[in-house]
């Protein structure tokens, strides 16, 4: 058979080579029989050394499988019989890690070890069975899973592979680090921030405290301040004449002298009412009066002026500002060319009898303080404000 390894023959003393230098071990004994000899194929003697096939070397310590996991730098410790370990790399095949103190185990020998991974809040403990197949006079020794696939296996492998994936570490959801899988720095390189940062740290907080004392002052304004709609005329003061009872106006002379008829109103009673000017003063008609036209009772008909220099304020204020002012709130005129007077709110016949009728705005009378209103003022409008009266404001 040409593809045997080796082959038999007869004792002939003319065909015999000389056999070659070979463990005889590797041939199994059972097979070579009394009266025949056992020719390797690769040739006698004679064949030249380096022509030889070599011969397989022992596995090293460190010898790593096809399908073994990459040895990682993962923090961890063992302890074998006492004996204290600082873990360096670790897979699911191999352990490396240098002795602390104590005496060498032995190559070969099996042992219980203890496992033990510290993350930044918790620690896991394993206890598998590893065999030392390596211990260096430095204390540097390696160490083999007895059982790689024992029941260390799953949480090892968790591990590993998490690392691997800077992901998260969950173990049966018992357990959980969210945090990194790689070492604090030292507080030093933590603690250094560049001026940048700084800079844009300190100017979002003062951002942040603008706006928030800018929101609280707008809603305090809100909760404080109020303005009225109605617009506040400025006109000269003077002796305001209204229809004492409701009718029609038969007779209007606004240039009546001191003691004749001024104007005369034909009540629905069927009474004649006759008024008469009262001094030698300027009577002003008011808006929408002539003669024939139908009033009611406090209807304005003509104001008259006896001082030219006295200036006076009016305007139709709502029932609720009205029910502030008279509670005690402070009531501000802020005119149109930028001045704010303080001013007291007077309530005359005609705003009562306004609030009877059920008016949602009355008239009502400004006065402000003495000198603040001038005649360069006639003319002029202005917004009334209202304001709460807190104390200690």
């Amino acid at each position: 058979m040409a593809n045997d390894i080796f082959r038999t023959e007869s004792l002939d003393p003319d065909k015999i080579g000389n056999p070659v230098d070979a463990p005889q071990s590797a041939i199994p004994q059972d097979v070579v029989q009394a009266g025949m000899s056992v020719h390797y194929a690769y040739g006698n003697s004679d064949t030249p050394v380096s022509e030889r096939p070599e011969q397989p070397k022992p596995l090293p310590p460190e010898f790593g499988y096809d399908d073994e996991h990459p040895l990682l730098d993962l923090p961890f410790s063992i302890s074998i019989n006492g004996q204290r370990y600082t873990g360096e790399s670790i897979s699911l095949m191999q352990i490396r890690a240098t002795a602390d103190q104590g005496s060498p185990l032995g190559i070969g020998s099996r042992h219980i070890a203890v496992l033990h991974f510290t993350f930044e809040t918790f620690s896991i403990t394993l206890h598998p069975e590893v065999t030392v197949l390596s211990e260096a006079s430095d204390g540097a020794s390696v160490f083999q899973f007895a059982n790689p696939t024992g029941e260390h296996l799953p949480q090892l492998r968790y591990i590993l592979n998490s690392f691997i994936a800077g992901d998260f570490v969950t173990i049966d959801g018992m357990v959980s680090y969210t945090g990194p899988t790689e070492p604090k720095q030292p507080k030093g390189e933590t603690a250094k921030q560049s001026i940048f940062d700084r800079v844009r740290s300190i100017s979002v907080a003062a951002l942040s405290c603008v706006l928030i004392v800018a929101a609280a002052f707008i809603l305090f304004k809100r909760y404080t301040t109020a303005h009225e709609m109605h617009p506040v005329f400025v006109e000269r003061a003077g002796q305001m004449m209204r229809a004492t009872a409701p009718g029609q106006i038969s007779y209007l002379n606004p240039s009546a002298a001191k003691g004749d008829v001024l104007f005369s109103i034909n009540a629905n009673t069927g009474d004649v009412l006759n008024f008469t000017m009262p001094c030698e003063c300027e009577a002003v008609v008011s808006k929408g009066i002539i003669e024939g036209a139908t009033v009611l009772q406090t209807d304005l008909i003509l104001t008259i002026f006896v001082n030219t220099s006295e200036v006076r304020a009016q305007t139709l204020m709502s029932i609720e500002g009205l029910n502030r002012a008279m509670n005690g709130d402070m009531v501000t005129m802020d005119l149109n060319d930028g001045r704010s007077i303080p001013v007291r709110v007077i309530a005359s016949e005609a705003t009562t009898a306004a609030s009877l009728r059920g008016d949602l705005y009355v008239p009502v009378d400004l006065v402000p303080e003495d000198g603040a209103l001038t005649t360069e003022d006639i003319g002029k409008t202005a917004r009334l404000r209202l304001s709460k009266n807190l104390p200690g404001l």
